[in-house]
């Protein structure tokens, strides 16, 4: 029998840590190190590691108390945030296996997870944002499903179905050993927490400081969403060890290469290190230009490997150097084979296979895929199951390993692993085409990726396929674009050409950016021209002021370039704008502000003289309705029309304000989503308010909830927020009396403007009157109230559905409302714009009679004459 010999390994040595049990080393460093910063924040919340252990202990006891035990498997359902960081912990100090999942990830691959992990429970975040576990059923009895595991994480599978990797605790101790040497970090030292947690690169930022006592740096926000406010975190917090993968590291050398003032700042930053994909040598060159004192690591690894087992201190020279992916860590073995499995040595091509303590033994419940990766050889480091990771390379003594390739289905795309069978699958699914295949088209250096499916025949209903994608694919498997051909392109032998396939998708892609330029009315350099202009340069097209970020196909990576392009304008959005991919990029250049260098250099303290004011301006406001003492409150805003203030004092002090006013009243704030009309389909959580930024933000920050309507939400505080969120509203009519809008009615609600004047209300006027054109129509969909998708047909308001007329000519004269009001109005000034507030019962009294002799007469001008035709047997005599 043939004895494989390593082709490298790295340093035999034991661990630091004695044993192989993750919760005696959280125990020693919670003993010493009980005053440490464990977690530093955006707010100034720091976690001491004394706290953490208190809080991870309170969370143990509710793990206890519904029947869970060590070795038991838990979904983490949870966004990066403390929460998580307190429930891996907790997950560790009593044994459990942590297994965490998007916050968006779709029900079925989620009921997978939990059926193949035989998951006992669930942590997720309830309407409030509360952290709320729960007990799962299972057929199971009680004994533990994986002793000494620590974490299961989910990579692509070829047929769409996730494949599940049991991580070792002594795996994942080995890891924290050497990456604990290759940074340098100790107690004294702090990670930056980016990394989503469903992906394995997340895992040494959170075990690290766990097992040292080191800190964990978490901004509240993301990378790819706010990189001026990411990175001004960063550099306030003094991270001293940032982990990106190579995509996300060009946005962030980008950044610093246009604002250089910002790179000088990073002086605590010791090391940034690369897993995830191939990192480009030109990358690293200007890496060292613009960080000369950080050193950058090209780390390698697949999950199954417990995230990393290679690592490579890149060269500073500026020089084009061969970029390598470096040596074994400690007690990992690499074997280079040829296709009979027999060693091939040094500097000659192979596949990579990996052994050591940081391979996995196989995948969960998949015994098809694990005897095809976790193969048993006899080494000369005794018998071991080695993991075949599909990787080509070439091993030089000097510098390890170089990474040539793959030789299977797989890819990297933007840092993730994913595998085109999963992609493919899914085409097939939709019956729409017959050939697939997907390339991963690499644009110019450092200008990222794009993913292209082509299908056959050529005419195949490529947008239909591509909606279908959209509706069963994670965000980051959905292809840029989708391509039609009359067949696919073959060699000479008979294989799929992956060179024309290439040359077409980048001809498509080329294609596709070449639209005609826009008129534009001005060009004196408003938010508006700036944003456009930073959309060309990023997409390569032209687009329009009223088309979405959705129809401009503007994704996370996109939008990190659009706002460094905005950056050399010195200009920055003042809102996180891309969680509204539905607004119009008109709508998103109202939050573009400028960019102020105090922003970078740590001189906003305190309380800026405009915010003063402004708080004065709103407590005036708020004495006047606790005056009034109504039971509940409808109200309205555009945080975009208020001046003279930062957004971050207006959250602030808004939220602030909210708070007090629902402590006795309760408050609805529109989160209509009225693309319902149009998709068919609502999250509660993932549909997000298309009304304005001020009902997510509550939602996000404040004890509320949101009501059950997929097009008429809204989000509620107060004391009747419980029982308005427990009511099926889609069943109801719009603004009938059964509606929300009804209730508001009853109660004599208090309705609020600010910085607008538009007052919904006044549709439930328009059915008071009885108008000819206030119609519904029934809509059937799907929507998930927080309990799971359901089908629901609900009534809806004729002219909110855009494939009508009446969405068209049924515009409404707001201008008219406030006419007739003036005297019941109450008005405000705040911010440099107004509040206006009026009764509901006020309102009804003043207008229904006007609507009534006038039926059309609350129309615009110009549409009044289309809505006659449309309904003219129905009106009546005035």
């Amino acid at each position: 029998m043939q004895i494989l010999v390593p082709t490298m390994s790295g340093p035999r040595r034991p661990l630091r840590f004695p044993g192989d049990n993750i919760a005696d080393v959280i125990a020693k460093t919670l003993d010493k190190f009980g005053s440490n910063t464990a977690v530093r924040t955006k707010d100034g919340g720091d976690l001491s590691y004394r706290q953490l252990g208190m809080s991870a202990s309170t969370l143990v006891g509710s793990f206890e108390a519904i029947g869970i035990r060590p070795g038991d498997a838990v979904i983490l359902k949870l966004p990066r945030s403390v929460d998580l960081v307190v429930v891996i912990f907790a997950t560790q100090m009593l044994g459990l296996v942590f297994v965490p999942v998007d916050p968006s990830e779709l029900d079925q691959r989620l009921d997978h997870i939990i059926r193949n992990t035989k998951a006992k429970a669930i942590v997720s975040l309830d309407l409030r944002g509360s952290m709320r576990v729960e007990r799962l059923p299972t057929r199971d009895g009680v004994n533990a499903a994986f002793p000494n595991i620590a974490y299961i994480m989910h990579t692509s599978g070829s047929t769409g179905i996730p494949k599940g990797v049991p991580v070792s605790q002594g795996a994942l101790l080995n890891l924290i050993d050497w990456y604990i040497e290759m940074t340098d970090f100790s107690e004294g030292t702090s990670i930056a927490q980016l990394t989503r947690p469903a992906f394995d690169v997340s895992i040494p930022e959170f075990f690290l400081p766990f097992a040292t006592g080191g800190t964990i740096v978490l901004p509240a926000t993301q990378l790819q969403a706010q990189i001026m406010q990411t990175i001004e975190f960063l550099t306030e917090s003094h991270a001293n060890v940032i982990q990106m993968v190579p995509t996300l590291l060009r946005r962030f050398i980008g950044t610093l290469e246009r604002l250089p003032g910002v790179a000088e700042r990073f002086t605590d930053l010791k090391y940034v290190v690369c897993n995830g994909e191939t990192l480009p040598d030109s990358l690293r060159r200007r890496f060292y230009v613009i960080l000369p004192n950080t050193s950058l690591v090209n780390s390698y690894g697949p999950t199954e490997c417990c995230v990393a087992v290679s690592y490579h201190y890149c060269r500073r020279e500026d020089v084009d150097l061969p970029m390598f992916i470096g040596k074994p860590a400690y007690n990992v073995d690499f074997y280079i084979l040829d296709e009979s499995n027999a060693s091939v040595g040094c500097n000659v091509e192979g596949e990579l296979w990996v052994g050591g303590v940081q391979t996995s033994q196989r995948y969960v419940a998949d015994e098809a895929q694990s005897k095809l990766r976790f193969v048993t050889f006899s080494t000369a480091n005794g018998e071991q199951v080695l993991y075949r990771t599909g990787d080509y390379v070439a091993a030089s003594e000097e510098d390890g390993l170089r990474f040539l390739g793959r030789n299977d289905d797989q890819i990297k795309y933007r840092g993730t692993r994913l595998e085109k069978g999963e992609i493919t699958s899914a085409i097939d699914r939709t019956g729409l085409c017959k050939d697939t295949a997907v390339v991963v088209v690499d644009k110019d250096d450092d200008k990222g990726q794009d993913l292209v499916c082509m299908v056959t025949p050529g005419d195949a209903d490529v947008v239909k396929i591509h909606r279908r994608l959209a509706e069963v694919l994670p965000n980051d498997r959905v292809p840029r674009l989708v391509v039609p051909l009359v067949g696919l392109p073959f060699t000479a032998n008979g294989k799929l050409d992956q060179r024309a396939l290439e040359r077409i998708a980048k001809e498509e892609l080329r294609a596709n950016s070449n639209d005609a330029t826009p008129q534009t009315e001005n060009s004196n350099g408003t938010p508006l021209d700036h944003l456009l202009q930073a959309v060309h340069a990023v997409m390569g097209r032209w687009v329009f002021a009223g088309l979405t970020a959705r129809e401009c196909d503007i994704d996370s990576l996109s939008f990190l370039d659009i706002q460094l392009k905005l950056a050399e304008a010195g200009l920055k959005f003042g809102e996180d704008v891309y969680q509204n991919q539905d607004l119009s990029l008109g709508e998103w250049a109202k939050q573009i502000q400028p960019l102020c260098c105090s922003e970078f250099h740590g001189r906003t303290t305190g309380k800026s003289r405009e915010g003063t004011k402004f708080r004065r301006e709103l407590v005036e406001i708020i004495e006047y309705i606790e005056n009034r003492s109504p039971s509940t409150i409808m109200l309205h805003s555009s945080l975009a029309a208020l001046r003279n203030v930062t957004a971050k004092e207006v959250t602030a002090i808004l939220l602030e304000g909210l708070e007090r006013i629902a402590a006795s009243a309760t408050i609805m704030i529109p989160a209509f989503t009225l693309s319902y009309c149009s998709t068919r389909r609502f999250h509660w959580s993932e549909s997000k308010s298309e009304t304005g930024v001020l009902a997510d933000l509550v939602m996000r920050e404040l004890p509320a909830g949101r009501t059950k309507h997929p097009a008429y939400s809204m989000v509620v505080a107060g004391p009747s927020m419980r029982e308005l969120c427990e009511v099926d509203w889609w069943r109801c009519s719009p603004f009938g009396d059964d509606s929300i809008f009804g209730e508001i009615s009853r109660s004599s609600g208090l309705i609020v403007g600010l910085g607008t004047s538009s007052f919904t209300h006044v549709h439930r006027c328009e059915v008071i009157a009885d108008v000819p054109y206030s119609k519904t129509i029934n809509l059937q969909g799907r929507a998930d109230f927080g309990g799971g998708a359901i089908d629901v047909s609900t009534p809806v308001y004729t002219r909110d559905v855009k494939a009508r007329p009446e969405y068209w000519f049924l515009g409404h004269d707001t201008m008219r409302d406030i006419r007739e009001m003036r005297d019941l109005v109450r008005e405000f000034a705040i911010a440099g714009t107004y509040a206006r507030l009026v009764d509901a019962g006020d309102m009804e009294t003043r207008l229904v009679p006007i609507m009534r002799a006038e039926p059309f007469g609350f129309l615009h001008q110009n549409a009044r004459a289309d809505a006659r035709r449309a309904y003219p047997s129905e009106e009546r005599n005035s």
